[in-house]
């Protein structure tokens, strides 16, 4: 994971994403994020055949509220979902336990094996499947975000959170899109 963020700060640093994206035409931005939401968009059709109450409560409670207050449309139909679920019995809290997260230390150790099968790997998906597409869709609605600097710092909070576990931080692309 350490290996992964210095990659990701290096091309934060030299400024060689910055250009890569620059070079990145808006409707290939625009493909590269509908990948990533057709995807989870298609999943409503097979939850749909198992479970048609509780996709079509949410689905019309989306619709209805959508209408009235766009902004709750989401929370609303989310809520719905929860108190169907309730009442199919699908929610299932007995493996929660409530207690407080710690941070676990982890020594890092060096290997050309897991640099070569994991960290470049993971470097390749973070950079062109959140990274790129979270930048493009961002400058294809006409923000300039400062390219350089955010996916350095994301490199960054990556190699200091990594020793406790942390995979990667970075510009999700769903969350740019919002």
């Amino acid at each position: 994971f350490m290996t992964s963020a210095i990659l990701v700060i290096l091309c934060g640093v030299t400024g060689s994403f910055e250009r890569m994206v620059r070079r990145l035409p808006a409707s290939l931005a625009a493909a590269l994020l509908a990948g990533i939401l057709f995807r989870i968009g298609s999943e409503i059709f097979i939850a749909a055949q198992h479970r048609t109450g509780l996709v079509m409560g949410m689905f019309i409670t989306y619709l209805l509220v959508k209408r009235f207050s766009p902004r709750y449309s989401v929370l609303l139909a989310l809520l719905v979902g929860i108190v169907i679920s309730a009442m199919l019995g699908l929610l299932n809290f007995s493996g929660l336990a409530l207690q407080v997260a710690m941070p676990v230390w982890t020594t890092p150790e060096f290997s050309w094996a897991a640099t070569v099968s994991i960290s470049i790997p993971l470097f390749v998906v973070a950079m062109t499947s959140q990274n790129m597409p979270g930048v493009a869709v961002l400058r294809a609605d006409g923000y300039s975000p400062p390219t350089s600097p955010l996916i350095s710092v994301t490199g960054i909070a990556s190699l200091v959170t990594a020793p406790f576990g942390c995979h990667g931080i970075n510009l999700a692309a769903i969350s740019a899109a919002i």
